[in-house]
């Protein structure tokens, strides 16, 4: 089984440009949460040494590959991509599909940036209009790009955050849900495609992100289909026990070195014939030896 694991990511790491091949759930599991386990483990470390550039007016490191989590998202991107098409090829289906983590993730941006825009707007103590009002003017007012980072980074740090998160919490829970239905009734009232057309881009906005996902995670769950099909070829054959031992032996390369003539393979098999035969005389007859 450690074998198996193992030749997972040497299939990961040789198999990188692969795009036409076929990869089993095994190797798809063994493989992509790790990465992205340890993208995320080194994510903060990497956001914090940004954070601290900013604070002290310094430019951060502009390499990508200075940063732990960036440089193995890129590293890993092309091996990752083409594991994901493998994998949907195993399964029966287009490679097409792969696009699925980058609709979920575009999605998820526009949800966000609609999210963070219109809950300061609603906020009625005036407090997420005047944190915008005032993000803005500094930005405005500073002289280049890292001139406004660094003015928006102290800003930001000057802030008190439990408070303008326990408003926003707070503004979030007033939100009244039935609204949006309100109002898509009203649409419909008045001009039902309309109406259609807002409740299709609400929903898929809002809930895009984890239908994507969803389905993302359930064709790499699907099981491998036997034998071939459209989308790639056949993958290998299981070998047997004996079959792996043999392949783990590191001289079997050199086995022709060693290999008898038909000949010699009899003059062998008679000679240990004759040898048990003296040796039953010998030992169970009690025949003297000869």
């Amino acid at each position: 089984m450690i074998s198996r694991i193992l030749s997972t990511f040497e299939s990961f790491a040789f198999k990188f440009l692969d795009f036409d091949g076929r990869a089993t759930r095994l190797e798809y599991w063994c493989v992509i949460p790790l990465v992205w386990l340890f993208i995320f483990l080194m994510l903060p470390g990497d956001a914090s040494e940004i954070w601290g550039h900013l604070l002290r007016r310094e430019v951060p490191p502009l390499n990508p590959f200075h940063y732990g989590s960036l440089g193995l998202f890129l590293f890993t991107f092309v091996p990752r991509l083409s594991l994901t098409v493998r994998r949907l090829h195993d399964a029966g289906c287009n490679g097409k599909w792969a696009k699925l983590p980058f609709t979920a993730v575009s999605l998820g941006l526009v949800l966000t940036v609609g999210l963070l825009t219109a809950l300061p707007i609603s906020d009625p103590s005036g407090l997420g209009p005047g944190l915008m009002a005032a993000g803005a003017v500094t930005a405005s007012l500073s002289g280049s790009f890292w001139e406004a980072l660094f003015n928006l980074a102290a800003l930001a740090n000057a802030l008190d955050w439990d408070a303008i998160l326990a408003a926003l919490m707070g503004v979030a829970a007033q939100a009244d849900p039935g609204g949006v239905l309100d109002q898509t009734r009203a649409l419909t009232a008045h001009d039902p495609l309309l109406g259609f057309q807002f409740l299709f881009h609400f929903t898929l906005i809002a809930l895009g992100p984890f239908i994507a996902l969803l389905l993302h995670l359930y064709f790499m769950l699907l099981p491998s289909e036997r034998g071939e099909n459209a989308h790639g070829t056949r993958p290998p054959p299981s070998r047997t026990r004996e079959a792996s031992g043999s392949r783990g032996n590191a001289y079997a390369g050199y086995a022709y070195l060693t290999k008898r003539t038909e000949e010699e393979e009899r003059q062998l098999h008679a000679a240990r014939k004759a040898q048990v035969r003296e040796l039953y005389q010998r030992r169970v007859l009690g025949k003297p030896d000869s």
